[in-house]
């Protein structure tokens, strides 16, 4: 009986001695795995423009701003130092209107068989023309800025500045930016500019253009376009007092005056 009794008493405290050992860690819950936290979904970086792909439809009805330190505001990116009105360069007399020594030089740089282009020409450019360029308060500047994207502006810009030679281009842009539509299907850009000319003043845009002197000319607006990173049409880039603002998409007379007389305050 002694025997078992003590057996019994050495069984007992191992078994004590090993719940005390295993029993805690059978307990013991492991800490949760913290759940990956979702990584936001991140745009692709947007590559920069090879070139001038796109023209331009009227996204807002904003004016581009005047910052107080009169840095460039948004829209096509600008070189780092302002252009100033006596460093313009390559100014075609022909193509372009009012007054140098305007208080405010406007460029436009356009695309004849650009739709925005054409909203521009039809919906701002005449009432600006008429309270802003003939006035004395603006120099309005039409810059050739043909995209790759449509078959014939080339060609359309080549009969438009023959016939600026001529003192013709109120006509044949008028010509051309009405029948849009229908000589970007039919090609027929000598025909349209035709029946705004006379038989004579064709004859002379017609040499211009075959005699490939006109080229040159849409080719520098071109280079020049690229120094201010156009990518679009219509860009406007508006000169005033040493500063430089871009603005890309066709703007509303509206719009346009607003900003205009905002630049004209100040002193």
């Amino acid at each position: 009986m002694n025997r078992r009794r003590i057996l019994a008493a050495i069984l007992s405290v191992t078994l004590l001695v090993l719940g005390a050992l295993f029993l805690p860690s059978l307990h013991k819950a492991s800490p949760p795995t913290a759940p990956a936290s979702p990584q936001a979904a991140s745009a692709p970086p947007a590559s920069a423009p090879s070139g001038p792909v796109r023209d331009e439809t009227p996204a807002s009805a904003e004016s581009p701003s005047v910052p107080p330190s009169g840095l460039t505001t948004e829209a096509a990116p600008m070189p780092p130092a302002p252009q100033a009105a006596a460093s313009l360069q390559d100014v075609d007399p022909h193509k372009a209107f009012g007054s140098k020594s305007a208080p405010v030089i406007m460029e436009e740089f356009s695309d004849y068989q650009c739709p925005s282009c054409k909203a521009l020409y039809t919906g701002t450019n005449r009432q600006l023309m008429d309270n802003y360029v003939t006035t004395g308060k603006v120099y309005l500047i039409h810059r050739d800025f043909p995209l790759a994207m449509h078959a014939y502006s080339r060609i359309a810009a080549r009969y438009a500045r023959a016939a600026a030679q001529l003192g013709k281009v109120e006509a044949v842009e008028q010509a051309l930016y009405q029948n849009q539509e229908k000589w970007e299907q039919t090609g027929d850009v000598d025909g349209t500019v035709a029946a705004a000319l006379s038989a004579a003043e064709m004859t002379k845009v017609r040499a211009l253009v075959k005699g490939g002197t006109m080229d040159p000319l849409i080719d520098k607006d071109f280079a020049l376009g690229q120094t201010y990173r156009v990518t679009a049409t219509p860009t406007t880039i508006f000169h005033h007092k040493g500063q430089t603002y871009p603005y890309t998409g066709p703007m509303g007379y509206d719009i346009l005056k607003q900003f205009l007389e905002q630049l004209l305050s100040q002193k």
